[in-house]
């Protein structure tokens, strides 16, 4: 098995911090909506659905349970969440990429790039917490691009890529003429 030229993380905290930006606004929103519903409808229309399966509840113990639910399951969702970019890596092998996404020991995504379908390299600076993404224009596979988000040093990591994707075509041509030479050789025999 051939050895990694480097290993790819992006930075978690920024990337866990984006994603509790993202998902304590969802939670705001569902909560305010229980709240004005309570204020402005009232909790006693659900009150009473859980009546009739033989569940007696007041609209406050409703409404304080469903936001305890609410907190619950946004907690489980953002920790599974970090354990997840805690292991999202991005590794290089001399002819190719490969991208990484494991739960615990479990594999959940494992995807090869070859460099020969790399067609284009850029990336973008963000704003919002001083991070990059780097872009991957993909040729002759099922996804178009590919997005390597939340880099901190992205000029450098677009620089590795592009030497990486550099010496991968010039051994590449090195061995065709090579096979070349040698089958003209083979041919004058």
């Amino acid at each position: 098995m051939e050895s990694p030229l480097a290993e790819i993380k992006p930075n978690i905290k920024k990337a866990f911090l984006s994603n509790i930006l993202f998902v304590s606004m969802i939670v705001a929103f569902l909560i305010g909506t229980l709240i004005y519903l309570n204020n402005i409808v009232g909790l006693d229309i659900f009150v009473t659905s859980f009546k009739e399966i033989g569940i007696t509840l007041s609209p406050t113990k409703l409404l304080t349970w469903s936001i305890l639910l609410i907190l619950f399951f946004t907690g489980l969702t953002l920790f599974l969440n970090y354990i997840v970019l805690a292991n999202l890596t991005y590794t290089l092998y001399p002819d190719r990429m490969v991208f990484a996404r494991t739960f615990f020991i479990v594999q959940l995504s494992d995807e090869e790039i070859p460099y020969s379908n790399i067609s284009k390299i850029s990336y973008e600076s963000k704003a919002i917490l001083d991070t990059s993404k780097v872009i991957l224009d993909l040729t002759g596979m099922k996804r178009s691009q590919m997005v390597i988000d939340f880099i901190d040093q992205a000029p450098e990591l677009v620089n590795q890529l592009q030497q990486a994707i550099s010496s991968f075509r010039a051994n590449y041509y090195a061995k065709y003429a090579q096979d070349y030479r040698y089958q003209n050789i083979m041919d004058q025999m």
